[in-house]
């Protein structure tokens, strides 16, 4: 959440957080913290450095631009406090904001891409899923980890020309409020609103990358364009592991059966499952988004060290990695000079077969 000032609507603290004030504290589904006195300035606003400190909210300031970015709660150590699904409004592709709570009765999945990610090619099978399952009372919604928008994704989206909403997340604030650190990923969230199974690798049973054949790479069309590196990180890609049928079954069963299918989650296994959220990655996402605002403002520059300190406290955030990267170099997003890492470098390091963990069914 930017701030310009530490005083805070309460309103706009909910919508944007998650946690709503009441005479008992700050409230999340059925966890409330209680608040000091002082949480509360004489117009009703909020004293943004008392609950910051309260939630455990780390509160980053850049003082060239006197804003302030206030990252999420770390109370926990996990992503997820509660499996009630966090409140999220996201544009479409023509500006027009979306609302998850307006899918309650359905089951829904979640599921993330971006332009700098091979899951970007996999718009079309995910809108040939989704006709397949609706009748059967699931909605998928996709929704684009791009900070660079609707400019970056557009040809994307209407490649796939989906029924579906097709939605753009420029905050990256799908990794703050359902703790996405890669794409694709996807989170099931049931007809009353609650997370069934939080974020994991996620595909329509088959994905065009795993498809490559690169035998024979030098007789593609394309490839005079491709480097010795670009070329190496294909070679890469064909090691990671892609459960594409499994999650596609498991999918399949969950718009059959619902709350009866096998792959459904209890609360706590939801919260448990979570991304890991201690001290350190609830600032890496203050960090990127401080970055995000600024880069967005025309201060790109500014926005660096931001992200590259987001990096530093988060090295496992392929999103926040890779956005920045591509920035500078889109292609091989190999950033000499500017970031510490690169996509070649590492994968290498942290070895293929690990970009996605395995899925527990």
């Amino acid at each position: 959440m930017i701030l310009t000032a530490l005083d805070i609507d309460p309103t706009q603290f909910e919508q944007r957080t998650g946690w709503s004030i009441k005479p008992q504290g700050a409230c999340k589904g059925e966890q409330c913290v209680p608040l000091p006195a002082n949480a509360r300035n004489a117009n009703g606003s909020l004293n943004g450095a008392v609950v910051a400190e309260a939630l455990g909210m780390p509160l980053i300031k850049d003082e060239k631009h006197q804003l302030w970015a206030l990252g999420p709660e770390s109370l926990t150590g996990r992503a997820l406090t509660t499996a009630q699904a966090p409140h999220l409004v996201l544009p479409d592709l023509e500006g027009k904001l979306f609302e998850l709570a307006s899918l309650r009765g359905k089951k829904v999945l979640l599921t993330t891409w971006a332009s700098w990610c091979g899951c970007r090619t996999d718009g079309p099978i995910w809108a040939e899923v989704r006709e397949r399952l609706y009748p059967k009372g699931l909605e998928i919604v996709t929704v684009a980890m791009d900070t660079a928008g609707a400019d970056a994704v557009r040809e994307w989206i209407e490649l796939a020309n989906p029924r579906h909403p097709a939605l753009i997340d420029q905050a990256h604030i799908m990794g703050e409020l359902f703790g996405v650190v890669n794409v694709p990923n996807g989170i099931w969230i049931n007809e009353a609103g609650v997370i069934v199974r939080p974020a994991e690798p996620s595909w329509p049973g088959r994905t065009p990358v795993t498809e490559m054949e690169l035998d024979d790479i030098e007789k593609w069309e394309s490839v005079k364009q491709l480097t010795p590196a670009h070329v190496q990180i294909l070679r890469e890609v064909k090691k990671m592991r892609f459960e594409t049928e499994l999650y596609l079954q498991m999918l399949e069963d969950w718009a059959e059966h619902g709350a009866n299918s096998q792959y459904v989650l209890s609360e706590q296994e939801v919260i448990d499952r979570s991304q890991p959220r201690p001290p350190a990655v609830a600032q890496a996402a203050a960090r990127y988004e401080l970055g995000q605002h600024l880069h967005l403002a025309g201060h790109h520059d500014d926005a660096i060290p931001h992200w590259r300190e987001a990096h530093r406290l988060q090295p496992d955030n392929w999103t926040y990695k890779r956005q920045a990267w591509s920035f500078e170099d889109p292609t091989v997003q190999d950033p000499k000079g500017v970031y510490d890492g690169s996509m070649l470098g590492d994968l290498l390091e942290v070895g293929a077969i690990n970009y996605y963990p395995k899925i527990i069914p």
